[in-house]
């Protein structure tokens, strides 16, 4: 297989638009939707560039934007403002995939597995989801893993045939009766076996993907169409493996057409996509690659910026990352969280435009950032992703071991010896103008009168406010919690803005935001800098006899400019 940076997108398809099954109807439709509306959002996409549409339309037990005798119609207050088409006999999902074929678009239907927002729903009164979810208790996840995250909802347990079943049941009844192009199964929640199981019990998840892609096929033959089957998965091959996912075989074994690879909430640039390339194009038949774009770089800048979305800079920075290491092409996933910022829908969509093309993204202005997915969250345990791994990457110079240099790897999929100029600035925390450090790039030392330095940035440090996952962990530790979700009841408590909230339940996250730092930059060339995976190496070499705390650097931006 090729090296970074020698592969072209394959395909047709750049740009996957996905729709979660209700932030659409929260913040973009009308209060009730007429059927001019939904068609309205369909041209939006279309005019943006959208190659193909994704509407989630299962969770937590739910039908979304459709009904039908056999499933019960999502009961949360957001999607009622749909009864009044559905009374009429207008299934909103048949609106969107007929407007979709008209535009030219692809449209698939996504399944979330095994959400996990219930504690969301019971604090709307309508309980943690389906009575499929609540009145079979003998099929949840008892063996839960450690961490906050994992007592909020209730999780089915895949190793039961019964729920295999079920998604598979919802999977027959949505291609049986929509004109769907096909249908994408959506990994990305905590867990889907008891903890410490998965490993052993993929296989069962896999006969799962298996019987849906097979189910697919039968309607291909009977149809005389192509259906499609994607997955959505997290951002390694280990980390698949440890939630139950082998997603080697699924796409070996020729049962995905494309795989989509991310992080639950955060952009994640440096991820080692090109893993999933090696297996992808090493197939007969095709599996494309989509890693997925997310509105933040991490949990500490949504805090930070008080829930700013990524800039177009950031944006064709990661998708310059994501084309260096095979994709063809990407998936824009939560898009609509953060619409309340200008210049909102459908202006915000037309990024999608720019993405879509290689030699564009390539040669426009970038900013990479390169920050702690997961640090200071202890919302799966500390620092830790919905897989259990630790996704915090840092550098820490211990003050009492002087002279020792530490590593931080960056991905940049940029040829810098034709880039116009490039700096890279990295930010260490406690570190304070009398330290003096040795700065290396791939083992080449920066001078150090190159290196300037700032303890005194100006940074969005907006004031973190409580949302209903921050109640609900605030609640369990108060004890009242536990009793809600086997109740499916809460208590009708108002709680007004917490200061000390800071998102997930978790104020060491304000600490790392407000903790002292120098900030460190200097001009980047080529050589030192190379195309693709890089190394930032620091070492202490004076430390300031005034300060105890280590040194922490997990913050490293890459500008670079192409005009």
């Amino acid at each position: 297989m090729g090296s970074l940076g020698s592969y072209y997108p394959r395909g047709n398809q750049r740009v996957i638009y996905i729709s979660d099954p209700s932030s659409s109807l929260r913040s973009y439709l009308p209060e009730r939707p007429r059927e001019e509306d939904l068609r309205n959002w369909v041209d939006d996409l279309a005019d943006a560039q959208v190659d193909t549409f994704i509407q989630e339309v299962y969770t937590q037990g739910w039908t979304t934007y459709w009904r039908c005798e056999r499933f019960e119609y999502d009961q949360r207050p957001q999607h009622q403002c749909l009864l009044p088409l559905l009374d009429a006999g207008i299934q909103p999902l048949s609106v969107l995939i007929d407007q979709s074929h008209k535009r030219g678009m692809k449209f698939i239907a996504g399944l979330r597995i095994n959400d996990d927002h219930g504690h969301i729903s019971l604090e709307q009164g309508v309980g943690a989801g389906s009575t499929f979810l609540t009145n079979n208790p003998q099929w949840k996840i008892n063996d839960l893993p450690s961490g906050e995250a994992y007592q909020l909802s209730s999780f089915l347990d895949f190793t039961f045939s019964e729920v295999r079943d079920y998604i598979i049941s919802i999977a027959e009844e949505l291609v049986r009766n929509f004109d769907v192009d096909g249908l994408e199964l959506c990994f990305r929640d905590r867990i889907y076996f008891p903890a410490g199981k998965s490993r052993d019990r993929e296989s069962l998840m896999t006969d799962m993907v298996k019987k849906v892609h097979e189910m697919l096929y039968n309607e291909n033959q009977a149809k005389g169409v192509k259906l499609k089957l994607g997955a959505r998965v997290f951002q390694t091959i280990n980390d698949c493996r440890d939630m139950g996912l082998d997603v080697t075989t699924w796409i070996t074994k020729g049962y995905l057409d494309y795989v989509s690879p991310s992080d639950q909430m955060n952009t994640d640039i440096n991820a080692p996509y090109d893993e999933f390339t090696t297996i992808t194009r090493a197939q007969d038949k095709p599996c494309y690659l989509y890693p997925a774009i997310l509105p933040w770089m991490s949990n500490r800048s949504e805090r930070r910026l008080n829930r700013k979305p990524l800039t177009i800079e950031q944006m064709r920075a990661v998708t310059q990352n994501y084309y260096g290491a095979g994709a063809d092409g990407i998936s824009i996933y939560n898009h609509f969280v953060s619409n309340d910022w200008a210049p909102f829908y459908p202006m915000q969509l037309y990024d999608m435009v720019e993405l879509r093309d290689p030699i564009r993204v390539t040669t426009r202005r970038k900013h990479y950032v390169f920050e702690p997915l997961w640090g200071g969250c202890t919302f799966h345990g500390l620092d830790c992703s919905p897989t259990g791994i630790v996704k915090a990457d840092k550098i820490v110079l211990k003050r009492r071991e002087t002279g020792k240099s530490a590593s931080y790897r960056f991905r940049v999929c940029e040829d810098f010896i034709k880039v116009r100029k490039a700096s890279l600035l990295f930010r260490a925390g406690y570190m304070s103008l009398e330290d003096r450090i040795r700065v290396c790039i791939n083992d080449e030392e920066i001078p150090q009168n190159s290196i300037r330095l700032n303890n005194n940035e100006k940074r969005i440090k907006a004031a973190p406010i409580e949302t209903a996952t921050d109640r609900a962990i605030r609640k369990l530790k108060e004890g009242e919690e536990k009793v809600a979700v086997h109740d499916n009841t809460i208590k009708g408590d108002t709680f007004l803005h917490d200061p000390q909230t800071t998102g997930r339940g978790h104020p060491i996250i304000q600490k790392e935001i407000d903790r002292p730092t120098t900030t460190c930059w200097f001009e980047l060339n080529s050589p030192p800098a190379i195309y693709g995976d890089n190394w930032l190496q620091v070492a202490l070499i004076l430390s300031d006899p005034n300060i105890d705390e280590d040194i922490i650097i997990d913050e490293i931006e890459v500008f670079v400019i192409h005009e």
